[in-house]
């Protein structure tokens, strides 16, 4: 919370004059929205786990990591609604949405990108707070899309009210607005998630589980509302453990399922922590599981056609509702690739300190782009129509204009508005409840295995609003060997566990 209490005068690397030039990362405008975006991978990439460790401070280079192409499908996203609104004669009709996008690689590497949303427009310094207003770059922030990365930046803009709005970061600790006062989401709360986790094994009567996370606030938040949830439920958690990043200990970790004879296997981590687990899994040839996976992997095209990935067992999981393409959206992406140029800054020094440099980005064609897993569009599309609702708001736009043009909105203004926001997007109704979080509608989908090829089909659903509504059509189901798991009911259960050198109990 430094960063919040003392506003210090910081000045940056001219950040902005380099980074303008690059293409489809910033686009000028009346208000500039922020995009943080995880465009290149800091995990699976051999020898960069010790670049910042043990040798002196160096630039950003993000470039060094592994490329992502969904991220980079869901920056122009991004892009794709900007220049939607901006075609708009009805939404902040005379008014301009530019953006500036940054690759959010590392929390430790990527601060000085995130600090850049914060300096005066017009100007490369974050002021001295004096009691007065002052207008940051940016109007609101997108991103970035984990929980514990989010958790790390968001506070940087709570103390100007700078709204952020995520598609990602689902985490139970962000609805607290005592210290998230201008933080928003698209994506429900993993309050929801998990309720709609512990409906799938009360429906097949699944009631001694195991739950494996990662090292993050993404698992251990939701291992928590998970452990309130179960006890009414009768259902017992007989282990919980976290994907070591060591994977050469992986194996212990399945030692110890088989010691306690689980068969329903909950696996709520992010996707580059199940990556390796699941390989192990197939690797070691533990089959005739149940595995339940929560959003982040249960749509992963990656992890669905790995070899041999049908004799693991049963994959159910949940999934963030889904909507059909964006109408326009695979046009608009053969028309950035058609007009795409080389980057314009040509010392590489200055790109590497941008933290923008992305020689994957010119490469990637349309087709890879269009065919990257769209599950988070609709959310990063409708966070964007939110801004720009709230925005229109702040602004008293009427139909054809906006009223007063002598009005400045401020970033505190439009959180104020996003509070108030509710309009229709794709037929589908876009609010926030007081706590910043969406209603919460899932998907849930079963790896459907014939012939050793898997495809996703959705088999239900879970929805809040406007009540609660959960069901499932056993029939689409294919189980492995043919059967449903076993359901024994423990009528006492009490399992020592010793784990990490602590001890617990768990008994219902």
């Amino acid at each position: 919370m430094l960063f919040l209490v003392v506003m210090v005068s910081f000045h940056l690397m001219k950040q902005s004059d380099t980074c303008s030039s690059l293409p489809q990362l910033s686009l000028d405008g009346d208000y500039i929205l922020g995009g943080l975006f995880q465009l290149h991978e800091n995990y699976g990439v051999t020898g960069t786990a010790t670049d910042t460790e043990n040798r002196k401070p160096d630039v950003l280079q993000c470039h060094r990591f592994k490329f992502s192409s969904a991220s980079y499908q869901q920056i122009q996203v991004m892009r794709f609604a900007i220049e939607e609104i901006n075609n708009s004669t009805l939404l902040l009709p005379g008014v301009s949405l530019g953006y500036e996008i940054f690759d959010y690689c590392s929390d430790l590497l990527s601060y000085g990108a995130a600090l850049d949303f914060l300096t005066q427009k017009g100007r490369r310094a974050i002021p001295v707070w004096n009691g007065t207003n002052y207008r940051p770059k940016v109007i609101s922030v997108t991103g970035p899309f984990g929980s514990s990365q989010t958790i790390s930046v968001a506070p940087l803009y709570m103390s100007e009210m700078i709204p952020v709005v995520t598609h990602g970061a689902s985490s139970v600790q962000l609805s607290y607005k005592n210290r998230f006062p201008s933080f928003f989401r698209t994506i429900p709360s993993d309050k929801y998630q998990v309720e709609s986790i512990v409906r799938i094994l009360r429906q097949f009567n699944w009631n001694w589980v195991a739950f494996i996370g990662g090292d993050n606030d993404y698992s251990r938040d939701a291992l928590t509302v998970f452990q309130e949830k179960i006890r009414p439920a009768n259902i017992c958690l007989a282990y919980q453990d976290t994907i070591p990043q060591n994977q050469s200990l992986i194996g212990h970790l399945f030692n110890n399922i088989a010691m306690f004879n689980v068969q329903v296997i909950v696996v709520f981590a992010n996707v580059e922590f199940v990556i390796p687990f699941i390989q192990k899994a197939i690797d070691l040839r533990v089959k005739e599981k149940v595995w339940i996976a929560s959003e982040t992997w249960s749509m992963s095209q990656e992890l669905i056609k790995k070899s041999q990935i049908e004799r693991i067992g049963t994959v159910l999981g949940v999934t963030v509702q889904r909507h059909k393409d964006l109408r326009g959206f695979d046009e608009f992406i053969n028309n950035t690739v058609k007009s795409r140029h080389e980057n314009a800054c040509t010392d590489m020094d200055l790109k590497e300190r941008c933290g923008q440099i992305c020689s994957d980005c010119n490469s990637t064609s349309a087709q890879t782009i269009i065919g990257e897993d769209p599950t988070y569009s609709f959310v990063i599309y409708s966070a964007v129509y939110a801004v720009a609702h709230a925005l229109h708001n702040a602004l008293r736009c009427g139909t054809w204009n906006c009223a007063n043009s002598e009005i400045i909105a401020y970033p505190y203004m439009v959180t104020e508005a996003l509070k108030q926001v509710k309009f229709k997007l794709e037929n589908q109704s876009i609010e926030f409840d007081e706590n910043g979080d969406p209603p919460a509608h899932y998907d849930i989908v079963h790896w459907d295995c014939k012939n050793k090829t898997c495809s996703n089909v959705d088999i239900g659903s879970y929805l809040t609003n406007p009540t609660p509504s959960f069901h499932i059509n056993e029939t689409l189901i294919h189980w492995f060997a043919g059967t449903k798991v076993s359901t024994t009911f423990f009528k006492t259960m009490q399992v020592y566990i010793t784990h990490h050198q602590n001890t617990a109990w768990y008994s219902n």
